[in-house]
C-alpha cells in the first residue's frame, strides 16, 4: 500500500510541476518502485525458477561472480542451504539442524579452501564477500531471526575431522573445483567459437 501511496505522491508532484519534469528519472524511479514491489519480504521470498535460491540473490550472486564460475555456484549452493535452513518447520528435530548447519560449513570451508590453494586471494577480500552474501540472505528481520533461532538450536560441540576425513573432504572439494573449470572452460570455447 505504502509503494502505491508513494507511486501516486510521485505521479501527482509530477503533473504539478510537468514544466521541470525529467521523464529519465521519472522511467527510473518507477522501474525501481516495480522492483521493490516484486521483492517479497516472507521467508520463502521469490523464486520464480524454482531452484531453492531466492531471485533477489540468485541475481546478486550471478552479478558479483561473473567472472567466477566456481565461487558463483559454491554461493548459490550456500544460498539454497540457508533457505532450507530459515524455512525448516518449528517441529524439525535438532539433528535436522545440525545436518543443514553442517553441509553449510562444508560449503564454506571448500570456497575457502579452494580459493587460497589456487589464487592470490586476499583474506580481507574473501571474508567481506562472505558478510556480503550473508547479508543479501538475511536481508529482512525474519529472517535473521529465524537463522540465528536456528543456531541456537544446535549443541555446541567441538569436534575435529580425523586426518582420513579431513582428505576425504579435501578430495571432494578438489574434484568438484576441477568439474567446475572443466565445464567452465568448455562454456567459454564454445561461446567464443
Amino acid at each position: 500500500m505504502k509503494k502505491l501511496l508513494s507511486l501516486g505522491l510521485l505521479f501527482g508532484s509530477l503533473v504539478l510541476n510537468a514544466e521541470v519534469f525529467d521523464y529519465n528519472l521519472w522511467a527510473k524511479d518507477l522501474q525501481t518502485l516495480i522492483e521493490l514491489n516484486k521483492t517479497s519480504s516472507t521467508l520463502q521470498g521469490d523464486d520464480t525458477n524454482h531452484n531453492q535460491v531466492r531471485d533477489d540473490v540468485e541475481n546478486y550472486i550471478k552479478k558479483k561472480f561473473s567472472g567466477d564460475e566456481f565461487q558463483k555456484i559454491m554461493f548459490l549452493e550456500a544460498a539454497r542451504k540457508i533457505q532450507q535452513i530459515i524455512t525448516l518447520p518449528k517441529e524439525a528435530t535438532v539433528q535436522t539442524h545440525k545436518k543443514l548447519d553442517d553441509e553449510l560449513l562444508q560449503i564454506y570451508t571448500c570456497r575457502d579452501f579452494i580459493i587460497f590453494k589456487h589464487s592470490d586471494a586476499n583474506v580481507q577480500k574473501s571474508i567481506s564477500e562472505k558478510s556480503e552474501f550473508k547479508e543479501q540472505v538475511l536481508n529482512t528481520t525474519k529472517r535473521l531471526q529465524a537463522y540465528i533461532s536456528h543456531k541456537q538450536k544446535i549443541p555446541f560441540k567441538l569436534s575435529i575431522p580425523s586426518d582420513g576425513e579431513l582428505k576425504r573432504q579435501k578430495d571432494s572439494c578438489e574434484k568438484l573445483y576441477s568439474k567446475i573449470k572443466s565445464e567452465s572452460k568448455k562454456t567459454t570455447t564454445l561461446t567464443a567459437k
